[in-house]
């Protein structure tokens, strides 16, 4: 007997009662789930992009939509996998399976080049080519414990990808002294484009419209397009595929009303009021960045009028103005550079050197050793000889801005991590770790009262 997939029955019932309130008990006893469940399967609704209100105590489940709502279902890793192989093959052009592997192990490293980690003898099957791998792996991997082939890619995942790929009528292998994978002679290129290109696009396409109107797929492109930006600032500004990937609509809406304005070439004025503060601040802006970890977007800035370098909150700015004066620092170096110091969103003027020591617990190494590769001067290696007793193997270093982000990150790791450099740091922590005494023998004590 086949399992019943209660999420589909959830959410086709709910369907049926669009922008409605709904029963729970009603729909317990419709769809025959257990009450345990339910709870769990409208959060897994909700990821894929659906929209559930449930009232705390008021027994009423509603599934809001709209009519230009459009949501499609969440995203798996086999379709990121299969569609990073697309993209190379779009890309590159025709590729072996070598070549494949290489290609995607310099994505995972941002590495322009990952030649020199394989050497050129014949691999005859996925053990050799895994051992390959392995034994001239990267000299920067200096954890004798880190499993290059495995850690970084799954040769026979990436050969059912493949295979899944070709049956799909995607990808087609000709076989020959060099067999290669490439798309199929149907498939149109996958061209990689910024939101600046598609506003161009729909601008171009309403002011040609009498001329452009006979072409489809034109028209069928800007159809799209204009749902994908919130051209005709529509209820819906955006695909959803799942949680992750939700923005909430007063960020869209201030966002489309930032980039309304010339800032990439003048100088704007910044007007808000916030928590009784008024400011009128002329700002040149360098980019724009959206923090995944609290959703927001920010402008990272020179303040002429405060003559300092800030990040602002989108959110937070009501009216701007534009200037006449010319803005010489979008996307410079200097303020590239500045970005990639930051560790969280927020802005800290001053740059730090971190030092920390962590011990071989749990999932710390994995978790530092992948802070390291996206950190451009981020540095980890083992202690060499620790002292007898010492329960920390490993040292992570950074230069980075944020420190109170980078305590925050070091909080989530406990008693497992000691901070070394700077004092700074060491002094936050430390409060911290006193904290959590002084609170747990406050605890101790009033148990002991009862």
């Amino acid at each position: 007997m086949a399992k019943k997939d209660f999420k589909q029955i959830v959410l086709n019932y709910l369907l049926q009662y669009p922008n409605e309130n709904v029963n729970r008990d009603t729909l317990i006893a419709e769809t025959e789930i257990s009450k345990s469940r339910l709870s769990e399967i409208l959060e897994s609704i909700r990821q894929d992009g659906y929209t559930i209100t449930t009232p705390p105590r008021s027994g009423i489940i509603k599934l809001e939509t709209t009519d230009d709502q459009v949501v499609l279902p969440a995203i798996k890793d086999s379709d990121i996998r299969q569609w990073l192989i697309l993209f190379l093959l779009s890309h590159f052009g025709p590729l072996s399976f070598r070549e494949l592997i290489l290609k995607t192990l310099c994505i995972k490293e941002y590495a322009p080049d990952y030649s020199l980690k394989i050497n050129d003898k014949k691999a005859y099957d996925d053990n050799n080519l895994i051992k390959s791998i392995r034994h001239q792996k990267s000299s920067n991997n200096s954890d004798e414990d880190i499993d290059v082939a495995g850690d970084y890619i799954s040769i026979t995942t990436l050969r059912k990808d493949l295979n899944i790929l070709i049956k799909s009528g995607l990808v087609e292998l000709n076989n020959g002294r060099k067999s290669t994978y490439k798309l199929i002679s149907e498939i149109p290129p996958i061209i990689t484009i910024s939101e600046d290109s598609l506003y161009n696009f729909c601008q171009e396409h309403e002011e040609h419209l009498s001329i452009t109107s006979d072409l489809s797929s034109v028209t069928q492109a800007y159809n799209k397009i204009k749902k994908l930006i919130a051209w005709d600032d529509s209820e819906h500004k955006q695909r959803s595929f799942g949680k992750i990937n939700q923005i909430s609509k007063k960020q869209i809406k201030k966002f489309n009303a930032f980039i309304s304005h010339p800032y990439k070439t003048n100088r704007i004025t910044l007007h808000s009021e916030y928590d009784g503060k008024v400011r009128h601040d002329t700002v040149s802006v360098a980019l724009l960045y959206y923090s995944v970890e609290n959703g927001i977007f920010y402008a990272l800035c020179y303040n002429h009028t405060q003559d300092r370098i800030e990040a602002d909150r989108l959110e937070y700015i009501d009216t701007i103005t534009d200037e006449k004066q010319k803005n010489t620092i979008f996307h410079s170096q200097e303020y590239l550079q500045i970005y990639n110091d930051m560790f969280g969103p927020g802005l800290d003027k001053d740059l730090y050197h971190v030092k920390v020591l962590f011990a071989d617990f749990g999932n710390n190494i994995t978790r530092f050793y992948n802070l390291a590769t996206i950190r451009k001067h981020a540095s980890m290696r083992k202690i060499d000889n620790p002292p007898d007793g010492c329960p920390y193997k490993y040292v992570y270093e950074d230069d980075l801005r944020g420190l109170d982000d980078f305590a925050r990150f070091l909080r989530s790791f406990g008693y497992s991590v000691l901070a070394l450099e700077p004092p700074e740091l060491k002094e936050r922590m430390m409060n911290t770790y006193n904290w959590i005494i002084e609170k747990n023998e406050e605890m101790d004590g009033i148990s002991n009262e009862k």
